[in-house]
């Protein structure tokens, strides 16, 4: 698993999980390496693992065992598709954590919602095939030059299962029922401008978790790390300090 780390020399710990194709969506979040020790992992299926196939539990173990190795427990991050697998490793693997932070993740789901969604995502995928609009997509998403020139070849190798298989991967609100006894401290993150399903989603884990916080940012869509940064890095720090 490419690991890539920031900021190595300092002790306190932040696993960031990135979402679906985006490994560089926390390219604004880096400048946290002064404080933190700023660990990305490459999901499985994206950016320098781009040639393996994404399967939820496959990546789920990986994760784990890798922050396992770590041998303290860790501030974990997650958004989007990463926001998923952060609420089923913080669900399933609690012990491995100290808290999390959990951005626009899609948990309140039904197959009519998945059908529309994959359609979306595959529709997508052949865009991101074209260079110079993969280019232009990674800069509407806020990406820093240096990583969106990364994220335009990383998309060259993305496999079109891995899209489908991110997309239904599993994991929602009647698959992760433990999530309801996690008892470390969780923001739950989603953009006014979202859909309707990611802000309930955000909601509900607050209903079902005493322990866990929601917060909506009007202003924001499916964007909150790379284009609210100032805003998010005060979350990370605030939850990493208290």
């Amino acid at each position: 698993m490419k690991i890539e780390e920031y900021g190595k020399e300092n002790e306190s710990i932040i696993v960031m999980l990135h979402g679906a194709n985006f490994v560089h969506c926390y390219g604004r979040q880096y400048v946290l390496a002064d404080r933190y020790r700023i660990i990305v992992p490459h999901i499985m299926g994206f950016g320098e693992e781009a040639g393996r196939t994404f399967e939820t539990e496959t990546c789920v173990k990986e994760l784990a065992d890798y922050i396992k190795e770590l041998g303290k427990r860790v501030l974990l991050v997650g958004f989007s598709l990463g926001a998923q697998l952060a609420f089923k490793l913080v669900s399933e693997h609690e012990e491995l954590f100290y808290a999390a932070v959990i951005v626009s993740p899609w948990l309140d789901k039904d197959n009519s919602d998945i059908g529309k969604i994959m359609q979306m995502n595959e529709k997508q995928f052949y865009s991101f095939k074209k260079k110079w609009l993969c280019n232009i997509i990674g800069m509407m998403n806020g990406l820093p030059s240096k990583q969106r020139k990364e994220f335009v070849e990383h998309m060259q190798n993305v496999k079109l299962e891995t899209i489908r298989n991110s997309v239904d991967n599993g994991i929602s609100f009647s698959s992760v029922p433990s999530f309801a006894n996690v008892s470390v401290p969780i923001i739950a993150l989603a953009g006014g401008k979202e859909q309707r399903e990611v802000t309930d989603s955000v909601k509900k884990m607050s209903e079902m978790n005493p322990h866990c916080k929601y917060e909506i940012w009007e202003k924001a869509a499916h964007n909150i790390p790379p284009l609210f940064a100032k805003r998010f890095n005060e979350v990370i720090c605030g939850i990493a300090e208290s």
